[in-house]
C-alpha cells in the first residue's frame, strides 16, 4: 500500500470510532468529560495548523483533520444533549490549553507548536483516564481501540523521508488510547473488588447447626433409653415406700 493509501485508512478508522462514541453519548450509556473535548478541540484546530506548516504529506495530515472533525462532533454533540457542568479546575485546564495554543503563532516555529499540542493533549488525556477509572462505564472502549489501531495505521503513512517530530503524534495516539482502555479494565477490577467486599461486610458468617426433622441428635435415643418412664418410676417409688 502507498502511504496515501495508509492515511487514508488511518483518518477514516479513527474517524469511524466516533459513531459509537456519539451514539452512547447521545444515549447518556456513557458519561464523556465535556472540558477534554473542548480541549482536544482547540488542540487539534493548532496541531493541523502545525502539521501543515512543515509542509507534511496530505496523506500524514488526514488522521489529524479527521479527528478535529469528529471532536467538534463530540463536543457539539455533549453541548446539545446538556447536563453536564464543569469544574472550576477544569476550566482552569481549559483555559490554559487555549492560552498555551494562543502562544504558537509568534513562536514561528512549528515543532515548538506541536509539542505545546501534545502537552495540551496529555493535559485532557488526564481528565479522560481518571474518568475511565472511577467510572469504567463512562466511556466507550471501541472507540478507544480504533484509536490506537488508527494511530498504528498512520505511522506508515509517513514514509521514511518525514522528520522525526512527525511521528510523535501517531506513537502518542498509540498511548492515548492504550492508557485509556487500561484505565477503565482497572477501574472495573476495583469496583468489582469493592462490591465484594462490601456484600461480605453487609451479610456476616452465620453458622447454624440443626438436625433434621427425621433425625435425631446423636446420643439423645441413649440418653432417653437410660431414663425410666413414668410407669417404671411409679412402681420404684413403691417399692421404696415398702
Amino acid at each position: 500500500m502507498t502511504p496515501a493509501a495508509w492515511g487514508m485508512l488511518a483518518g477514516l478508522t479513527g474517524l469511524a470510532g466516533y459513531i459509537p462514541y456519539l451514539r452512547d453519548a447521545w444515549r447518556r450509556a456513557s458519561d464523556p468529560d465535556p472540558a477534554a473535548w473542548l480541549i482536544w478541540t482547540v488542540e487539534y484546530s493548532v496541531l493541523l495548523a502545525a502539521q501543515a506548516a512543515q509542509h507534511s504529506p496530505w496523506e500524514a495530515l488526514c488522521l489529524a483533520a479527521l479527528q478535529l472533525a469528529g471532536t467538534l462532533a463530540v463536543f457539539a454533540l455533549l453541548a446539545a444533549r446538556g447536563g453536564w457542568h464543569c469544574g472550576a479546575g477544569r476550566w482552569f485546564l481549559v483555559g490554559c490549553g487555549t492560552g498555551v495554543m494562543a502562544v504558537w503563532p509568534f513562536a514561528h516555529a512549528p515543532g515548538m507548536a506541536m509539542c505545546l499540542a501534545l502537552a495540551v493533549e496529555g493535559a485532557g488525556m488526564v481528565l479522560v483516564i481518571l474518568n475511565a477509572y472511577r467510572h469504567p462505564g463512562s466511556e466507550t472502549l471501541l472507540t478507544w481501540w480504533a484509536f490506537v489501531e488508527a494511530g498504528l495505521l498512520d505511522l506508515p503513512a509517513l514514509g521514511t523521508h518525514a522528520p522525526r517530530l512527525l511521528y510523535a503524534y501517531p506513537v502518542f495516539f498509540i498511548v492515548m488510547g492504550t492508557a485509556v482502555l487500561i484505565a477503565a479494565a482497572l477501574g472495573e477490577r476495583a469496583a468489582r473488588m469493592s462490591a465484594q467486599r462490601q456484600l461480605h461486610l453487609r451479610v456476616p458468617a452465620q453458622h447454624q447447626y440443626y438436625f433434621p426433622r427425621d433425625r435425631e441428635p446423636p446420643g439423645l435415643s441413649l440418653q432417653a433409653a437410660r431414663l425410666p418412664r413414668s410407669a417404671e418410676r411409679l412402681a420404684e417409688y413403691r417399692e421404696r415406700g415398702r
